[in-house]
């Protein structure tokens, strides 16, 4: 975990990861080091130094303060218990959903706009959000996800923010995190990006590659995004991990720390594969959409080197290898829509057959559960398609 403190809280044997002075600025021939003993605490005060981050994986933590029996902070205090989710139905659920993206969405365009203007960014504004999000997750899983990877490209930004919340969410879940830290990791993840404001909108949505400028221009927006929520929030350590490590990548190739393996704290390591996850299943104006299942192999197949393989692994138990929503087409030449994804069956989903490819038109929509061993004259799936490619509506034939 990354914790930025006072340098009066340093102390020996503490790892240092950032100094927060521009280079010209001190003499210290690089920004990470473990901290020897009090005399290199007091160069780095007459270095200057009034404050720097440290890596608590790799050193001491500061002291834990005395436990207490509520939370007084003004600025963020996540709920307590997860309140109870009563099952309603998928249509339902996705009616719910969509409000809720559009809310999410709305706020986060909201606080972009204050970062923009220098003025407060009230983070604690989305925890209501955030707690929905949760709330629909456990009633349903396979509204919130699906719906948040459909997005305008006008509004990719907060759209991209609010998925990858709903992302972390779910894959969180998965991995047995608890509601109050999962909220955390959530409100993170919606935050993130906040320090693109701070950056050109032409270089952002630039098509082609970036220079070598461009594309440090863009990584800055990582710690721009910290400078912003640290002036302006009081935000839990996890998710302050978030903000900071959601670019950082298992084989250190990532920015701006080039941490690797598990100096990335989880959140972070979760962050980084919702992420890119979202981004590579989204249109953008230099590339088209992945579909979900491409996505998730090339995922995958980057297990290991680019992210936590098992938190990979934990991401396609959670979708599926087909994730709910993804069109595919079946041995029998029809195109159907995977409305279900059995847990211990991922290549064999519920799935709502909709179109003929071969005649290209459509049937009369029926549903058929692949996994089962009667019933069944449609066939295995022989890959996932493209709804563009075939000129379908993902809205239209969306789970309901």
């Amino acid at each position: 975990m990354i914790r930025k403190i006072a340098i009066g809280e340093l102390q020996p044997g503490m790892y240092v990861v950032d100094v927060h002075k521009p280079w010209l600025e001190h003499t210290l021939w690089r920004s990470r080091f473990p901290v020897r003993d009090l005399a290199h605490v007091s160069a780095l005060v007459d270095g200057g130094i009034t404050e720097v981050s440290i890596d608590t994986t790799r050193g001491p933590d500061i002291p834990s303060p005395a436990p207490t029996l509520r939370r007084s902070s003004p600025e963020w205090s996540p709920m307590e218990k997860s309140r109870p989710a009563p099952r309603v139905s998928l249509g339902e659920e996705r009616r719910r959903s969509a409000r809720l993206l559009h809310d999410g969405s709305q706020l986060l365009d909201e606080l972009t706009l204050a970062a923009q203007a220098g003025q407060r960014v009230e983070a604690a504004r989305l925890e209501p959000i955030v707690g929905k999000m949760i709330e629909s997750v456990i009633r349903n899983p396979d509204a919130l996800v699906p719906l948040a990877r459909l997005k305008q490209m006008d509004a990719y930004a907060s759209e991209h923010a609010v998925a990858t919340a709903a992302l972390i969410i779910a894959l969180g879940r998965q991995q047995g995190i608890a509601a109050p830290e999962l909220e955390k990791m959530a409100l993170g993840t919606m935050l993130k990006d906040i320090g693109l404001a701070a950056i050109d909108a032409r270089l952002i949505g630039k098509q082609g590659h970036l220079s070598h400028s461009e594309y440090v221009i863009v990584q800055s927006h990582v710690e721009e995004g910290l400078a912003v929520l640290e002036a302006t929030s009081s935000l839990p350590e996890t998710t302050v991990a978030v903000v900071l490590e959601h670019h950082e990548r298992y084989n250190g190739a990532g920015y701006p720390y080039r941490m690797a393996g598990d100096e990335i704290s989880l959140a972070g390591r979760l962050a980084a594969i919702v992420d890119t996850y979202d981004a590579m299943t989204s249109d953008r104006p230099y590339r088209a959409a992945l579909s979900p299942t491409v996505a998730l192999r090339q995922l995958y197949e980057q297990g290991g080197t680019q992210f936590d393989p098992a938190l990979v692994a934990g991401l396609v138990k959670t979708l599926g290898i087909y994730p709910v929503g993804t069109l595919v087409l079946l041995e029998s030449g029809h195109l159907a829509v995977v409305e279900q994804v059995h847990a211990d069956n991922l290549l064999s989903p519920v799935v709502n057959v909709i179109y003929h490819a071969g005649r290209r038109q459509y049937v009369a929509p029926v549903q058929v559960d692949l996994g089962r061993k009667v019933g069944n004259h449609y066939g295995q799936i022989v890959r996932a398609e493209s709804f563009q490619r075939w000129g379908l509506s993902p809205e239209r034939w969306q789970p309901a």
